[in-house]
């Protein structure tokens, strides 16, 4: 038994540390056969995936759920169009031939309906969206991942119209490349990491931006994209300079539909793609001339000479929004990382240390009924408040303030993050039918970033009839509740909360997450949990920072036969990981259910919610 104790609590620590800071993107799990999939997390009953000739069928449903992507059916023809930003899928049921963006591309296996569900070819599609697919063969596990980047809020895309300069590039990552006429934005995200141009309607390039976080040199990433290019036809490879003597490695393919040239750097810490598409229509002489616009990219950038299309002034970068009527300046290293589908919350940042994040938000809702910013500003004081360690956390009290020639209210929070100190400043303002909430965190002594942020902000009246209202939920966490019937227990779980693991696991958007799980087949008393207590700490190379204590009656469910509190702590990095143990014997067994918690976030509000959920720990058999 200890040595399921052993195995669990280290399993829940390192779940932590996967869950809490996890990029954003989409993502599907299934195993084939199974009619629940996880999409984000979520559990999502269909009808059943299946395989068929080695090919992966879902519900059309899947793929709307997952990407937001827009899905047409044109029953007299069963045709399905599915659109997903800027790529347009046609398929149709029994027809191996399918459409992507006007080129026809053959399937290896046709959709087709099954028990009145259209189900569609998982794999075709989500590499059209750009998703990554695997596969274990052992499990028959599904997995399909999707990174998501935020495009630029500013509009660019009529710089290049504009202009009557040969070159184009970013002053601010300092690159440049030979703009031809006809050239066009595509996309471009907020920190100018991720670009694509289109050149005419056969051919696109892209010059992209990526973290070498496993700082892989030039030959490993020769390996890699020749392992790339094996996946289709490679057409070759070999390394090259720029004009400026940096190195770099071409390698060419082709698919059924394209000619393909990646052309990759290792540099400054970061990995540099520039990619060109060219469709196999065009002729080698007009391909010849497209790939050589590649020759000219550089890193250098002549302002007399080139269109820059960054938006970079002292450092600052400019984040615009028509809908909202503001605009601010942020630092220029500060990346968006919020969600593309919501108007009226964005989120940038980077990281101080291992997880520490520097950032800021901007929030804005209607004010209806007697909601003002005012109350706004004083519900989430008091939420932090009770939301985080007061050992680690102080919480000001309101303030007036000016931002933008408008009355407002602030707060300032400070904290310890392990090693890092950080403050924090949120504004709350209104005007017209609006409100606003700007909220910017730093490192400690870097609090003349706030106050160049606040004072950048300009905005005006947001315009009611083209925005609509946007609904504040001020209500308090409901939670409802959740069976596992394969070890028979209920639970109630905030509807906030993501669950995983056949509803064994569950998650908080800020960190916290609870893990039940059958650990014996009888009970334990009070010396075995003594034992097990120190066993589980020493093996999990945490501290015990409460000891063992009988739980209180009143704190469990009638169902229960009694149990044991324990507290641990374990800090890797730049944080550390409180875990609240809890030892039940119900139906002559012995559960655990581990409650873990950034140190930082500890606080009354968030100890309340997890004993809420384990009072509600009860037998469902």
């Amino acid at each position: 038994m200890k040595k399921i104790f052993a195995c669990v609590f280290i399993f829940i620590f390192l779940s932590f540390t996967n869950f809490v800071f996890a990029e954003d993107k989409i993502e599907i799990s299934f195993r084939v056969g199974d009619s629940t999939l996880f999409i984000n997390g979520k559990p999502v009953t269909v009808e059943a995936p299946f395989i068929i000739n080695g090919v992966t069928l879902v519900p059309v449903r899947v793929i709307t759920e997952a990407f937001g992507a827009e899905v047409n059916w044109i029953a007299a023809t069963r045709e399905i169009t599915l659109t997903y930003q800027s790529v347009e899928i046609t398929l149709q049921i029994d027809n191996l031939n399918a459409n992507v963006n006007g080129q026809r591309q053959t399937l290896l296996l046709a959709p087709q309906i099954a028990n009145g569900s259209t189900m569609v070819p998982l794999r075709f599609i989500s590499e059209n969206f750009g998703a990554d697919i695997g596969w274990d063969d052992t499990t028959k596990a599904v997995t399909v991942v999707k990174e998501i980047f935020s495009d630029s809020p500013v509009d660019i895309e009529n710089i290049l119209g504009r202009s009557n300069l040969p070159m184009m590039g970013d002053s601010y990552l300092k690159w440049s490349i030979r703009r031809t006429p006809g050239t066009e934005i595509e996309l471009r995200s907020f920190d100018g990491l991720l670009n694509t141009f289109t050149l005419n309607e056969n051919a696109y390039f892209e010059v992209d931006f990526f973290d070498n976080d496993d700082e892989l040199s030039l030959d490993a990433l020769q390996a890699i994209e020749m392992e790339m290019a094996r996946q289709n036809t490679p057409m070759g490879q070999n390394t090259d300079k720029t004009k400026s003597g940096v190195e770099f490695v071409v390698t060419k393919f082709r698919d059924r539909s394209d000619f393909i040239e990646r052309r990759v750097f290792a540099r400054d810490e970061k990995i540099l793609v520039v990619k060109i598409t060219i469709d196999n229509s065009v002729g080698l002489n007009e391909r010849n001339d497209l790939v050589a616009i590649l020759d000219t990219f550089d890193f250098v950038f002549d302002a007399a000479t080139t269109e820059d299309l960054s938006n970079v002034k002292d450092n600052m970068r400019l984040f615009e929004n028509d809908e909202l009527n503001i605009k601010f300046r942020l630092p220029a290293d500060w990346r968006m990382i919020s969600d593309d589908d919501r108007v009226n919350y964005f989120m940038f940042g980077t990281l101080l240390g291992d997880t520490v994040f520097a950032g800021a938000s901007l929030e804005v809702y209607s004010k209806q009924g007697d909601d003002n910013a005012n109350k706004w500003a004083d519900e989430e004081r008091k939420k932090d408040i009770g939301k985080y360690n007061t050992n680690f956390s102080t919480v000001d009290g309101l303030t007036n303030m000016q931002i933008g020639g408008t009355d407002a209210r602030y707060f300032r929070k400070t904290q310890k993050i392990h090693t890092v100190e950080t403050v924090s400043h949120r504004v709350f303002w209104e005007l017209g039918d609006y409100m606003y909430c700007l909220y910017v965190t730093v490192r400690r002594g870097d609090e003349n970033t706030i106050k160049n942020i606040f004072e950048s902000v300009e905005f005006e009246k947001i315009i009611f009839d083209d925005m609509g209202i946007l609904f504040r939920d001020s209500s308090d966490a409901v939670f409802i509740p959740v069976t596992n019937t394969t070890i028979g227990f209920s639970i109630d779980i905030p509807t906030t909360w993501s669950r995983l693991s056949n509803n064994s696991m569950f998650l908080d958007s800020a960190g916290t997450n609870v893990l039940v799980q059958r650990v014996a087949d009888h009970p334990i008393d009070r010396a075995q949990a003594e034992e097990s207590s120190k066993q589980m700490a020493r093996n999990a190379d945490a501290e015990i920072i409460r000891p063992l204590t009988t739980i209180s009656s009143s704190n469990l469910s009638s169902s229960a036969q009694g149990g044991f509190i324990f507290e641990t702590r374990r800090t890797t990095g730049d944080i550390s990981v409180v875990s609240v143990i809890h030892l039940i014997n119900m139906r002559n067994e012995l559960f655990m259910i581990v409650a873990s918690i950034p140190e930082y976030m500890n606080g009354a509000t968030n100890r309340e919610t997890l004993q809420r959920i384990v009072k509600s720990f009860a037998n469902s058999n």
